[in-house]
């Protein structure tokens, strides 16, 4: 049967990618052997995945799955709560190390304790948290309560990258991984590269390591983040690479400074262009993320690049959907080639 290749160490990532896409076979093993991993596929991939997710098409045999059943159905069997009560429970939820993030409704609540075992039991999580709210604000805070456990301190494993966060207090986007991804599979050697959104260090990361930057000059704002995008450049040792800078980016001194800028934010993006533009080079690219009402895109991007340019020309080179963000809004990216 068909195999998709990959180094053990970014094996989860495209996992996850490939069964995102129903191309994973769930009902064989996956072979470990080496320093590699060798995931069993339904189907061919299409045209040009495997060489942006960083795998090789192989052929071999695996082992079927005895009695395979999806986690979902054993939280339901080990939840011991009411029928209505198990029709509230979230088929998805947000694994972040050993720290587990649930969706559960407030209907539920006479029954999150038992949910939350169950959850934890059939998923292998420490701690339980429940995302009371979307995500808001300056500094991105989530807003989270405690249903099994009381510390969410966990390291995370993406993309052979780790990231140190508190689940409870810090976001971390799974749905962004293709982004991530697509960054960390440029070639970015020789190249000063500017993350003005750095957080934990979501792109830095993937620049400094798989696409090889020169430099990274990695601006946070949000104090908390900053302490642990510092600790994840020690972990993770690309100190020589990384220069983190706590503050706002606005205030970055220089210009023309990067071959690339970042622009990893929702919501108010386009409020920082004028210094993406003031930071980037001649032939420099910017990575403008944001999210937009399906009705005005790309109308409104192209004006807020048109408004934040000023007088220098440039190019979009690419616009793509990072993912759905909320009913007819979607968070989208456009690669700006700046021409002089």
């Amino acid at each position: 049967m068909l195999l998709a290749k990959v180094s053990r160490e970014r094996a989860e990532a495209v996992r996850k990618q490939l069964f995102k896409r129903r191309l994973g076979a769930k009902d064989r093993r996956i072979l470990r052997e080496g320093e590699h991993v060798f995931i069993p596929l339904v189907a061919a991939p299409p045209p040009g995945l495997a060489g942006e997710l960083g795998f090789e098409l192989t052929e071999g045999e695996t082992r079927e799955k005895s009695c395979y059943r999806p986690p979902y159905d054993l939280v339901l069997e080990e939840a011991g709560v009411p029928d209505a009560v198990k029709a509230l429970l979230p088929r998805r939820w947000e694994m972040l190390g050993d720290v587990l993030i649930l969706r559960l409704p407030e209907d539920a609540r006479d029954h999150f304790a038992e949910a939350a075992r169950a959850y934890a039991k059939v998923l292998g999580a420490r701690t339980v948290l429940r995302e009371r709210a979307h995500i808001d604000g300056i500094f991105r805070t989530p807003d989270m309560e405690f249903l099994l456990g009381d510390d969410a301190v966990t390291v995370h494993l993406e993309n052979g990258i780790l990231y140190k966060l508190d689940a409870s207090r810090l976001m971390f986007s799974s749905g962004n991984i293709d982004e991530k991804m697509r960054m960390a599979a440029l070639d970015c050697r020789g190249e000063t590269v500017v993350d003005m959104f750095a957080g934990i260090g979501y792109f830095t990361l993937p620049l400094a390591m798989h696409a090889r930057a020169s430099r990274v000059i990695a601006c946070e704002i949000n104090p908390l983040a900053f302490r642990y995008l510092c600790e994840n450049v020690e972990l993770n040792r690309v100190g020589e690479v990384v220069e983190p800078v706590l503050g706002d980016n606005r205030e970055l001194s220089g210009e023309r400074i990067a071959d690339r800028v970042v622009m990893g934010y929702v919501r108010t993006t386009g409020e920082h262009l004028r210094d993406a533009f003031r930071l980037v080079r001649k032939g420099g690219t910017i990575h403008y993320q944001d999210t937009f009402p399906l009705e005005i895109f790309p109308a409104r991007a192209l004006e807020n690049l048109s408004a934040a340019a000023g007088d220098r020309g440039y190019e979009v080179a690419l616009m793509r959907e990072v993912k759905s963000y909320s009913p007819g809004v979607s968070h989208m990216v456009l690669d700006v080639r700046v021409l002089d």
